[in-house]
């Protein structure tokens, strides 16, 4: 069984979503010892087993079975991903996939458009977010139990096919011919100035285009008044290491240390600042959560060992595992351990596991946390003063997302009328919130008015904040999230007061 191989640090965590650093790509010549007793003994019962057993099985998905649990034994991230997996997983790390580029929901055994990727073929052929996919070349996915796999393997193809849809938008149903393509995926959702003196980057992602992105939509925003940076990289999984490497080289001076990484098999190998950064002079403050993983808390490590950067938010996931990703010739892949990596005060972030192996015994070469990740400087708890059992069950009802998409089709032709500066000077949170509660009445929702009084702020933020990514796009609807940031609104406080800090 031959190979292509390439280095990755990956984990996982809800939505499937694979999340690691690459560190190399290319042919890499992989010794295989060879077979010992112990593997001609698992090789045999194989043979046994496909040979004797009862009924007809499958050799192939016996090893395939095997190997899965094998790796998965070792730690949380070595894992095999099969032909099938294998694309899909990596789209997050190239930056790319070839379909027709939507993002949707299965709400009510209904597909729903969440949003439409900037640029890409659905956008193109005005595919709005709320409008329902009833349809595919003619066939019913209303009501007939997709799950998002089904729903992903008929929209997604080669680029140049065509895939014909039927959307319900409000009452009305459309037919739409869409040409799939290859459609990027943005790593920067939000860059924008919170005030004359403060840049804002909310980074989803390090992607291979990731720091060109960074190039593209940051340095513009660079000026002479320029005093700080924010960069918000909550619910960020991770990505290639090259890309954490030049983001990092942005905010330090030349010959720091920005990570190491060292196994058992492969030698300690350092990455180090160079003087290309732009924003070295520049404040800066990062933003963590239980969702920023490997290469966020590559950056957030550096700059905390540096002292460069206040580090806000929630205690981060802890990925600290480095993997090689090794493809096969039937195009299955398998992700072993085979390194860590650490900050440059050699801290071990790995968050503390079950395995087979010595892994985490006591580790002379660094600092081990069982907890792991990357604590903040700042805890800042999540604001939960508007959240009830009501606001819950709106959001988890889909109501709220019902009533925006409902809202706009009924006043389509005056809100596309009316540019983002526009729509909020004409929008009166009164009338919305009455609005949205006229729509619950309708459907003999029962509303507790105590809960409504407490969650009634929180509620028009929301809806606000969907009407503004329906009509406009990703990055102003962040920005209407941010204007009620508690950890943003904590950031700006201290560069006012840094005692408050």
């Amino acid at each position: 069984m031959s190979r292509r191989g390439k280095v990755i640090i990956p984990t996982s965590l809800a939505l499937a979503m694979a999340f690691g650093i690459l560190l190399g790509r290319g042919l890499k010549n992989v010794e295989v010892s060879k077979k010992s007793g112990n593997w001609e003994k698992i090789d045999q019962i194989l043979h046994y087993v496909e040979s004797e057993y009862v009924d007809e099985v499958s050799r192939q998905e016996l090893e395939e079975d095997a190997i899965e649990y094998l790796l998965q034994k070792l730690d949380p991230h070595s894992h095999y991903i099969s032909g099938e997996e294998l694309a899909s997983v990596n789209e997050s790390i190239e930056g790319s996939f070839q379909g027709i580029g939507v993002q949707f929901r299965i709400e009510n055994d209904t597909v729903y458009v969440i949003n439409t990727i900037a640029g890409g073929p659905s956008e193109k052929a005005g595919v709005m977010a709320g409008d329902k996919i009833i349809a595919v070349e003619n066939e019913t996915i209303a009501g007939v139990g997709l799950a998002n796999t089904d729903v992903m393997r008929l929209l997604k193809g080669p680029s140049g096919t065509e895939v014909n849809v039927t959307l319900k938008r409000g009452i009305e149903a459309i037919e739409k011919t869409i040409m799939r393509g290859e459609v990027a995926l943005p790593s920067i959702s939000a860059a924008y100035l919170l005030n004359d003196t403060t840049i804002y980057i909310k980074l989803d992602r390090f992607a291979k285009n990731s720091h060109e992105e960074f190039e593209d939509l940051v340095y513009p925003l660079k000026t002479q008044s320029t005093q700080h940076l924010i960069l918000d990289l909550r619910g960020n999984g991770g990505g290639l290491l090259d890309v954490a490497k030049n983001i990092s080289d942005e905010f330090l001076e030349k010959g720091k240390l920005i990570t190491y990484t060292e196994g058992k098999s492969r030698p300690r190998r350092e990455y180090y600042a160079t003087s290309d950064g732009q924003f070295e002079e520049v404040g800066l403050s990062i933003i963590i959560d239980g969702y920023s993983a490997s290469a966020s808390e590559i950056i957030a490590g550096a700059m905390q060992d540096h002292k460069r950067a206040h580090i806000y938010g929630r205690r981060s996931f802890g990925k600290g595992l480095v993997q090689e990703q090794n493809e096969w010739l039937d195009g299955s892949a398998t992700r072993l351990t085979i390194a860590r990596y650490y900050t440059p005060n050699g801290r071990n972030i790995q968050r503390e596991y079950e395995s087979l192996s010595e892994l985490q015994s006591a580790d002379s070469l660094g600092q081990f946390d069982p907890r792991g990740g990357i604590e903040p400087d700042v805890q800042t708890l999540r604001d939960t003063a508007g959240i009830t059992w009501l606001y819950a069950e709106l959001m988890h009802r889909g109501l709220v997302y019902n009533f925006v998409y409902e809202f706009r089709d009924q006043n389509l032709e005056s809100l596309a009328e009316m540019d983002i500066t526009s729509f909020k000077e004409n929008t009166e949170d009164s009338l919305l919130l009455a609005d949205f509660r006229t729509y619950l009445e309708r459907d003999s929702f029962e509303i507790n008015e105590n809960e409504w009084a407490r969650s009634s702020t929180l509620i028009v933020q929301r809806i606000e904040a969907l009407l503004v990514r329906s009509l406009y796009n990703e990055s102003e609807y962040i920005k209407i999230l941010n204007e009620h940031d508690p950890v943003i609104q904590s950031i700006l406080l201290g560069r006012k007061n840094p005692e408050s800090i």
